[in-house]
């Protein structure tokens, strides 16, 4: 294997790749040069490079003044809890990649004392053993970043929301599922996955029902947050457009996911779903053939209140009246 061959993440663009690859040419001439110091201060360039290329495909542009340290510290933020089917989250490994950042960081002080970039009254005294270092750190933390780097640019969860919007195989849906890393977005994101998976499952697409629905009522928080199953719950009730899209069909599949919450977030849930029903027109047909009646629906969801915490059932009482006592219907 090549020393200083480095993955190129899928999705970089050239101008940033162009930028690493100079780096680490740079990186390598000063290697087979065997001059030491010159290893030591490209060693950190590499770091700081990718570092750069890593927060600007995170957060946008960067300006070249940023110091060393703080530049690491944020594309180590970004790039830490990356989502992705074939990265570990294991806290051992974690930690392994925290010391790799320690010792990334540590060339900003080495390359001050030591390294080229500063004009010097005498030549420092460099040994093969910290150059080596040097190079063997920033190639490791570069390795590791870029690795995760493609994660980051693969932007799954969009990736996920499309296929589901778009009828995609079961098995494909479950690997965009898995490859999403629910448990890692943040909770806005959850959310908005639950939205819609509860809207195509509601709408009458299996796969979305198969793969991000009826997992939910048995399997853990860890795996199935809170905030994906009250976006799932929303999107069973509301449509895209804003109408009341929930069928007697659904009526006990909701009250699944509903009853699979802790008793505290029933409750607000219950709360907040029944502010967005009020005034919200109902669906009048299902998929363009079946009539949807919103007694019907109403009834089946209160053929379910057993299951639900006896101190809940008043607001699961109150979002039902509000469902039979909003607007009208629109063809859906």
């Amino acid at each position: 294997m090549d020393l200083f061959q480095m993955p190129r993440p899928e999705h970089l663009a050239q101008p940033a790749w162009d930028s690493i690859e100079l780096a680490l040419s740079r990186l390598r001439r000063a290697w087979e040069f065997d001059d030491l110091p010159d290893v030591v201060g490209k060693a950190k360039e590499l770091v700081e490079t990718v570092a750069k290329v890593t927060v600007e495909a995170a957060e946008g542009a960067v300006a070249d003044s940023v110091d060393f340290q703080p530049i690491v510290k944020a594309a180590q933020k970004a790039l830490g809890r990356q989502p992705g089917n074939d990265l570990s989250q294991d806290q051992n490994l974690r930690a392994m990649a925290q010391a790799a950042q320690t010792i990334a960081m540590s060339l900003a002080p080495i390359r001050n004392g030591y390294g080229t970039g500063h004009g010097r009254a005498r030549v420092p005294d460099v040994v093969v053993e910290m150059a080596t270092l040097s190079l063997e750190s920033a190639l490791m933390w570069s390795r590791w970043a870029l690795r995760r780097l493609g994660h980051l640019l693969a932007d799954y969860p969009n990736e996920l929301i499309a296929a589901v919007q778009t009828g995609t195989s079961r098995t494909v849906l479950r690997e965009k599922f898995d490859a999403s890393a629910l448990a890692q977005q943040p909770s806005e994101v959850q959310h908005r996955i639950g939205v819609v998976f509860g809207q195509q499952s509601a709408g009458g697409f299996g796969n979305a029902t198969e793969v991000g629905v009826d997992p939910v009522v048995e399997g853990g928080y860890d795996e199935y947050p809170v905030d994906y199953r009250r976006g799932v719950l929303e999107g069973m009730l509301l449509t895209g457009g804003g109408f009341i899209g929930l069928t007697d069909f659904y009526a006990s599949r909701f009250v699944s996911v509903l009853s699979s919450l802790p008793e505290r977030e029933i409750q607000s849930v219950l709360e907040s779903l029944r502010e967005s029903v009020t005034g919200a027109s109902w669906i009048d047909t299902w998929r363009g053939t079946t009539k949807v009646k919103p007694a019907d629906v109403v009834s089946a969801l209160q053929s379910e209140v057993a299951r639900l915490p006896s101190e809940c059932a008043e607001a699961f009482q109150s979002l039902c009246c509000e469902l039979l006592a909003t607007g009208g219907s629109a063809e859906l």
